[in-house]
């Protein structure tokens, strides 16, 4: 089993790089993700989730620079509304569901959106894992994403630590485990419309 202590996510980022599955802590919970531009890697996550790929995922980014391409097509009004969900975020964190711009249509994998034209983005408030993901950045991943899923098996809850984490996956060669905390936010993240504010999870 592959641990990775919090100050070596230089290693986690070279795992993810790999192809790999990390298992990581997230605001409430813990995430189970990869590179979602890695076409193996978002299969290899789904079969292990028992996920369908039509559900999509989430990906998480880095910070704010990183998704002015879907932000800046969002009205000013509503811009300020996210901005704020992800800036100033408090007991829960939120993750929006974006128009995908027509010119990036293309470049969005089906495997990441399942099919869909939005994609869930958050900008990460946990510290270690915005490291990670800006260390993502590369011309195969301009934007530092990473993909987020709950870490757990089906019919199980989300893992809330790094031991629960464990016990779901140590056996599964190809996932490796972030040693940090979450940020003990109070519940999974909501996520929202980013257009017209509906609520699609609370």
């Amino acid at each position: 089993m592959t641990v990775f202590d919090y100050t070596n996510y230089k290693q986690a980022h070279d795992w993810l790089n790999d192809g790999k599955l990390l298992a990581y802590p997230t605001e409430a919970v813990w995430g189970l993700g990869c590179d979602p531009f890695n076409k193996q890697a978002v299969l290899d996550l789904l079969k292990l989730k028992n996920r369908k790929v039509e559900k999509g995922l989430i990906v998480l980014a880095p910070n704010i620079t990183s998704v002015h391409d879907f932000l800046q097509h969002i009205p000013k009004q509503k811009q300020q509304v996210i901005l704020k969900s992800w800036l100033a975020p408090k007991s829960q964190a939120t993750t929006w569901l974006f128009p995908i711009p027509a010119h990036l249509i293309k470049f969005t994998p089906n495997w990441i959106t399942g099919g869909q034209k939005n994609l869930a983005i958050r900008v990460i408030s946990h510290p270690l894992i915005s490291k990670i993901c800006q260390n993502l950045i590369s011309p195969s991943n301009p934007y530092g994403f990473l993909t987020s899923t709950s870490c757990n098996l089906s019919n199980l809850s989300p893992a809330t630590t790094l031991h629960t984490a464990k016990s779901y996956f140590s056996d599964c060669q190809n996932v490796a485990f972030l040693q940090d905390e979450t940020l003990k936010f109070n519940q999974p993240s909501q996520i929202r419309h980013a257009l017209t504010g509906e609520i699609v999870r609370e």
